[in-house]
């Protein structure tokens, strides 16, 4: 994605969340969402490829973590 050339952190953060899907995402996690089912259940129309793809984006940027889950098969 071309971005704003700005070092303004309104043209920073749009560059991160201005993609389709990403604010829904951010929306979703905002509203208690922790685990990949519970935010594409929120976001049902989204595939779960597109998903993983965004949420690892966040995660690259230090918008969110991912931590393993004591005792289950999963993060969140």
């Amino acid at each position: 994605m071309k971005g704003y050339s700005q070092f303004c952190p309104v043209a920073k953060a749009m560059e991160l969340l201005g993609e389709r899907w990403t604010l829904l995402i951010v929306r979703e996690l905002l509203m208690g969402g922790s685990r990949f089912n519970e935010i594409q259940r929120g976001l049902p129309q989204i595939s779960p490829t597109l998903l993983t793809k965004r949420l690892g984006q966040l995660e690259h940027e230090g918008l969110v973590v991912t931590k393993r889950i004591s005792g289950q098969r999963g993060y969140e």
